[in-house]
């Protein structure tokens, strides 16, 4: 448990180290919510789907690059840097992040079409277990930008509408959350784990793998981690009409999901590294001449855990 304290604390130094992280995080969503207005308002069924493909492909593109700039900040951190050292690697991230664009794409993008298929099925599931809500969802968008009628809309709806709303969110936060615990890993083993580079699918399956392994770990990070990012939500809902309070909720919660992933990448590779050290103590693989051999398999492991470039 004190390692995983210390992945806490760690991945806070990680995102204070490495404003780029969340300058180019901050960068995607301006870009996308320019993008979604037009995806929303738009009539036309064929230009909503360019749109859409659009606004998919433009985060698989972002997404690959901003792991590989959190892969290597994690690989390369170390304490007590100076500020000239740590401003001269995050100006190096920028050359990660393009590089990880180029060599990450296409598994990111299979990986996302494979969790756009769960939620999808998800959904099918929900409509099919409760019924459908299509009406109440397109009378809401109508009333997107008015607070006060959206406000009526919902005192209108009768208690089996309720009903239905409220079986079909638990149906869904259950299912979610499941799904979410089960590529909690994925990102990290994708990039950090040689056995599944540029495999996605292999990925998927040690993602799973390592979340039993450290499932109350795992399970704990994540109750932790929602009831924070809860929290946050709550405080920006309550004070939606305080713009000032509103912002800072909105730059910690930007912030919180920049440290989120960080987080989950240290976690992984200090399993990883944990695993790699036990496995250096196993006693069969100790020969009879002993210290020599141990200081090979060492050095071999101490290789296979540099950071390595990509592209």
């Amino acid at each position: 448990m004190s390692g995983t304290l210390n992945s806490f604390k760690k991945s806070l130094d990680i995102v204070k180290d490495n404003p780029f992280i969340t300058l180019y995080f901050v960068l995607y969503l301006i870009v996308l919510f320019l993008i979604i207005p037009f995806f929303i308002a738009g009539r036309n069924i064929l230009i909503a789907m360019i749109l859409g493909v659009l606004m998919l492909l433009l985060t698989c593109a972002f997404v690959s690059g901003w792991f590989n700039m959190i892969k290597t900040s994690t690989l390369n951190f170390k304490k007590d840097k100076t500020p000239e050292q740590k401003l001269e690697e995050a100006i190096k991230l920028k050359d990660d992040f393009f590089c990880g664009v180029s060599a990450y794409i296409l598994p990111v993008i299979a990986g996302t079409v494979v969790v756009i298929g769960l939620f999808y099925l998800h959904s099918y599931l929900s409509d099919l277990f409760f019924g459908k809500i299509d009406e109440i969802i397109y009378d809401l968008s109508k009333h997107a930008n008015d607070t006060e009628a959206i406000k009526n809309y919902f005192i209108t709806l009768p208690e089996s509408t309720w009903a239905v709303i409220f079986k079909k969110s638990i149906f869904s936060y259950i299912i979610c959350s499941f799904i979410t615990l089960f590529f909690l890993y994925w990102s990290a083993s994708l990039y950090l784990n040689k056995n599944c580079s540029l495999n996605p699918f292999f990925a998927i399956l040690d993602s799973i793998k390592v979340m039993f392994k450290k499932f109350f770990e795992t399970a704990a990070v994540f109750v932790i981690l929602m009831i924070i990012n809860f929290i946050l939500i709550s405080i920006q809902a309550f004070f939606m009409e305080n713009v000032i309070i509103s912002f800072i909720t909105m730059i910690l919660r930007i912030y919180f999901a920049a440290y989120i992933v960080v987080l989950i990448f240290d976690l992984y590779e200090a399993n990883k590294l944990k695993n790699a050290e036990c496995s250096c103590n196993v006693c069969e693989r100790i020969p009879a001449e002993g210290t020599p051999a141990i200081e090979q398999s060492l050095e071999q492991n101490n290789s296979d855990n540099r950071p390595d470039s990509i592209g």
